[in-house]
């Protein structure tokens, strides 16, 4: 099991790569000359990071992880309740149309 500097350190290695890829990149654009990409790009790079929380940033890996499996649990009993309800939203109109053509067919 890493530590929880490990994986900052592996973290902060990807980012590294990244940007030394990035500036390869940019280096080989720039030469042929479509730019216009380029500051899509990096607009599209802001306003991503504007998504995250400050809270989130500043949290250690361990709590991120922690929140994250909160997170998909809570979405697991959001989506069984949701399929409970449109179980229940089935069945009760099956029995008004049911009721429906009972009322029909004693007129």
């Amino acid at each position: 099991m890493s530590t929880l500097e490990d994986l900052d350190d592996l973290e902060r290695d990807q980012r590294e790569k990244k940007d030394e890829g990035d500036k390869d990149d940019k280096d080989k654009k720039q030469s042929t000359g479509d730019s216009s990409k380029d500051t899509e790009m990096k607009d599209a790079a802001k306003k991503e990071g504007e998504y995250i929380d400050l809270e989130i940033l500043q949290s250690s890996t361990r709590d991120v992880v922690n929140r994250r499996r909160l997170l998909e649990n809570e979405l697991k009993i959001l989506k069984s309740e949701y399929a409970r309800l449109k179980h229940e939203e089935t069945t009760m109109k099956d029995k008004i149309k049911d009721n429906m053509d009972k009322i029909e067919n004693n007129r």
